[in-house]
């Protein structure tokens, strides 16, 4: 019987229509969700590594700033110290190629330098591609040390100043206080750009760093650590387990020029281009490459880097699987529904046995299909389940694994614990953490762990101590996690665990380094202020006092300048030691700078403090000290802070202490003081006297009065003294004494005493114009110069400046100097002395008499005039032993052919002893008061003489 042949019926083709839609739209929605699941893996696993690499280059930084903190915190570093420092450095981070200390030198130090180093060394520089002798020029950076110092390689003692990249990176460090690096060098192979040089400053202590002015005044020299970057990059990903990623391909770029410094993966091979006719979607589909790319770029310390990420190619079926089989099961199922629609219209009737036998093989192979499903099911869960356990593994894995039970006892440690630690496994297995060390639990830390167990969460970095059979301590570090079983029941916990013994003493040393001072061994700022803040809440705790002593020692600067600092170094360690020796071991000493100590004593109930405590500590440190093969006495001056749990701050305790100690010292050293309010209203005031004084000048409250010199033989005015006042609009008429010697240490008295000169100056052009009208002679003026004033490099200029502006003749001009001013080079006051003599100016000796007046120093300087200080006047009438000291002066200046100007003379009977001597000139309250400009006019005007009636006058008067 032929068969026949039927068309297609519609509803076979309404079936397929539908199947097909429905297939694309699952198509389409299960690619898009595989696209998109494979975008966010890419996203993931790519920015984990950028993150990886960002983060290691900031802990190369770290590594570097560890490195520099040993030249901010040891004094005098030598090659093995820096060597010992840097040698676990470069073992734990093999990416650092050497470490490198570049001090900034000049000339003269670069001789020193290199004598130093021994015969033959020389400082090289880098020219036409090889090391030679460094040509001679103002400053240097020289390579000071250097590790590992086996490898240095003629880099020790290379001027690193010239190279290309120093100058722009030294720039940037200095303008932005921070390290900076250099850009890509060769230094493996000549042809490849690989490595570049960290850098960080290091600045002279003490020096303000804000600014870059201040910061380039105050640099030098600085740490460098030389950094291979493929190692670095190979190392972080290495470290952060990011290196077994057969489905990226990882390139790093760095400098800017995009150098290519590491890479990783393998690059996908070309593919051939689909017809032009095939769809978007449909050729994204087909493509086996990835298609994501990530590229990230930073700056790190004027460094660019970037990172640039691509995926793999990955196998079809990987990336298609989900959408493959919803396409063809679909196009199946379209095309199987269409014919069975097909069949089962045309056929119904004949085959509905055959339907029905169809129908329960489906239903058996349902079931079948059923139990496949529930297996694989199961068999996915266990897989999960194993997948899960040995991530989890993975992510705790260190040096041995252990497992407890549900009551927290170890049922399983692997051997390697027991190797470490030095323990018997039966004093473990069996038992929990707080019953093998039962003070755990008294810690913080145990409690923290023991609650953290009894929660059923997981804990990581536990540390704790274990002293091992052989009696050593060693610290370890666990890691664990819950376990449950199918049903959810707790079974226990299960981790990791590794030693962190040596990583524990690094800290502790690290820690020592920063706490306390490097000399000394004595607890440094930083500890001291923890351990003020402790005694505080102690004292308030128990409701009793606590003293905080300043101790300053009074000679260290002598013993320095002339024994040299190495002596001076071994006078503080021995000054430390015997003051920890004289407290008791609950109080703390403390090194605060220099030659300043801080001690914390503290009162117990069994003992009070008492002044005996600040005596015995006097009495220790003034026992004599050998130094250099001789012996040497040193005192100190102390200053006593009491806090009686009033609530004052730990910094103000030091404050105050400070102040007392500084009172101590105006009483005349080698004694001890109480801080007491008076004190702080002592500083305070002279706060608020500094403070006005820097503004006094140019709100022009200085005026100056005029005392006249008198001619005692002839008994006219010859002369007058400028004597600087200050009219505060506050606090009046503020006396020399309470701001002049403020203004010499602020460095005040330079423009205050330049304003002086030049009104005095400018005063007496003035009053000897008008003199010369009325026919009489010129008056001198005499002003006085101070240390800072005639320590200032223009001083000459300056003075002759001033005369040439107001006309003065240099002859009325008498400028007065102290003794201390020839103390310190008399050589180089000689000399400037003969300077201003060349201007024509008169020279005057004031108070002379009263400091450390040498007759040499009479001969030598070109003097004109001697002024005997008030004290040697006061009593010449009624003192032989001031009378015969008056009269040496005045037969002394006589033979040396000097004037002689007698001050502070108040009665007859002192005027009559100078005239009887042969005294020139005096001045002083028995003629007249220090007058105000208007007022020393009217008497020149008037034409006052000294005379005997005008004498006994002005006495009456």
């Amino acid at each position: 019987m032929a068969r026949r042949f039927t068309p297609v019926s519609f509803a076979a083709v309404v079936t397929l229509a539908a199947g097909l839609s429905v297939t694309g739209a699952l198509f389409l929605a299960v690619g898009a969700l595989e696209y998109a699941k494979l975008a966010e893996g890419f996203q993931q696993r790519a920015n984990l590594r950028v993150a990886a690499i960002r983060r290691g280059l900031d802990d190369a930084v770290e590594v570097l700033t560890v490195t520099n903190q040993l030249f901010r915190t040891v004094p005098d570093v030598t090659q093995a110290q820096f060597s010992d420092f840097t040698r676990p450095l470069l073992h734990r981070y093999p990416f650092m190629v050497s470490f490198a200390h570049q001090h900034l030198m000049n000339h003269a130090e670069r001789l020193a330098f290199e004598r130093r180093m021994g015969p033959g060394f020389s400082v090289t520089e880098l020219r036409r591609g090889g090391s030679v002798p460094a040509a001679p020029r103002e400053r240097y950076l020289v390579t000071e040390f250097y590790a590992p110092l086996h490898a240095h390689h003629g880099t020790l003692g290379l001027d690193v100043a010239p190279l290309e990249a120093t100058a722009p990176t030294v720039e940037r460090m200095l303008r932005t206080g921070k390290p900076a690096a250099t850009p890509l060098v060769a230094v493996i192979q000549p042809d490849r750009r690989d490595s570049f040089v960290l850098l960080m400053p290091l600045y002279r202590a003490g020096m303000p760093v804000d600014t870059p002015q201040e910061r380039r005044a105050a640099w030098i020299g600085q740490t460098a650590a030389l950094i291979r970057a493929p190692n670095l990059v190979h190392t972080i990903l290495q470290y952060g387990g990011l290196l077994d990623d057969p489905q990226l391909l990882l390139r790093v770029y760095a400098g800017e020029g995009n150098d290519l410094v590491y890479t990783a993966g393998t690059e996908a091979p070309a593919q051939a281009a689909l017809p032009a006719w095939v769809p978007r979607r449909l050729a994204e589909w087909l493509d086996p490459r990835h298609p994501h790319a990530m590229t990230r770029r930073f700056d790190l310390l004027g460094q660019t880097w970037q990172v640039r990420v691509e995926a793999a190619p990955r196998p079809f079926l990987d990336n298609h699987a989900g959408s493959l089989i919803a396409l063809v099961g679909g196009l199946l199922f379209s095309v199987l529904a269409a014919t069975f629609v097909h069949v089962l219209e045309q056929r119904s009737r004949r085959v509905q046995w055959l339907v029905d036998e169809r129908t329960a093989d489906l239903q058996r192979s349902n079931a079948r299909l059923n139990e496949d499903v529930a297996a694989r099911k199961r068999t996915e869960r266990a897989l999960q389940e194993s997948e899960h356990r040995f991530r989890r593994l993975l992510a705790l894995s260190s040096d041995w694994y252990w497992e407890q039970d549900a009551n927290f006892s170890f049922t399983h440690i692997t051997d390697a614990f027991f190797d470490k630690a030095q323990v018997q496994r039966k004093a473990y297995i069996g038992r929990t953490r707080w019953q093998i060390n039962p003070a755990f639990l008294e810690t913080k830390t145990g409690r923290e762990h023991h609650e953290r167990l009894l929660a059923r969460l997981p804990f990581t970095n536990l540390e704790h101590e274990i002293t091992g059979d052989d009696g050593v301590t060693r610290w370890f570090q666990s890691n664990g996690e819950p376990v449950y079983d199918d049903q959810g029941e707790f079974r226990g916990y299960r981790g990791t665990g590794s030693e962190i013994t040596e990583r524990k003493l690094t800290e502790r040393h690290i820690s020592h380094i920063a706490h306390h001072d490097a000399l000394t061994g004595l607890p440094n700022r930083i500890l001291l202020q923890d351990r003020l803040a402790q005694a505080i809440a102690y004292a308030n705790r128990g409701g009793r006092t606590m003293w905080v002593l300043l101790i300053d020692l009074d000679r260290f600067k002598f013993v320095n300048d002339t024994l040299g600092h190495k002596a001076g170094d071994q006078l503080l360690v021995t000054i430390a030691a015997r003051l920890r020796a004289s407290v008791r071991e609950t109080d703390t000493v403390a090194r605060l700078s220099g030659d300043e100590f801080v001690a914390i004593l503290a009162e117990h109930a069994d003992e009070n403090l008492k002044a005996d405590v600040v005596d015995r500590i006097m009495a220790a440190l003034a026992q004599p000290i050998t130094l250099v093969g001789k012996e040497f006495g040193v005192t100190c001056s102390i200053g006593v802070a009491v806090y009686a749990g009033d609530g004052t701050p730990a910094e103000h305790l030091i404050e105050h202490a400070d102040i007392a100690m500084y009172a101590a010292k105006k009483l005349g050293r080698n004694r001890w003081q109480f801080y007491h309010d008076a004190m702080n209203n002592e500083a305070e005031e002279r706060l608020r006297i500094e403070g006005a004084l820097r503004n006094a000048l140019e709100r022009g409250e200085f005026v100056l009065h005029y005392q006249p010199q008198v001619d005692l033989a002839g008994g006219h005015i010859v002369g007058m003294e400028a004597l600087l006042r200050w009219q505060h609009p506050e606090l009046g008429m503020v006396p020399p004494q309470r701001f002049i010697g403020l203004a010499e240490e602020t460095g005040l008295i330079v423009p205050i005493g330049a304003w002086v000169l030049r009104t005095a100056c400018a005063q007496a052009r003035a009053w000897n114009g008008a003199l010369a009208l009325r026919g009489e002679a010129p008056l001198r003026v005499a002003v006085n110069l101070s240390a800072r004033q005639f320590g200032q490099p223009d001083l000459v200029d300056s003075i002759a400046q001033v005369l040439a502006d107001t006309g003065l003749p240099p002859a009325c001009l008498d400028l007065e100097l102290t003794e201390s001013l020839f103390v310190d080079d008399v050589t180089q006051a000689v000399d400037l002395l003969h300077q201003l003599k060349a201007l024509g100016v008169a020279l005057s000796i004031d108070d002379f008499g009263t400091g450390y007046s040498s007759f040499s120093y009479l001969r030598r300087f070109p003097i004109d005039v001697l002024k005997i200080d008030r004290s040697f006047v006061a009593d010449i009438a009624s003192d032989a032993d001031e009378a015969a000291i008056v009269v040496s002066i005045i037969a002394l200046a006589r033979n040396l052919k000097l004037r002689v100007i007698a001050e502070g003379v108040e009665s007859p009977a002192q005027l009559d002893f100078l005239r009887a001597q042969g005294c020139h000139e005096m001045q002083g309250y028995l003629f007249s008061r220090p007058l105000p400009a208007e007022d020393f006019e009217r008497m020149i005007d008037r034409g006052h003489r000294l005379t005997p009636v005008a004498n006994l006058a002005l006495l009456q008067a």
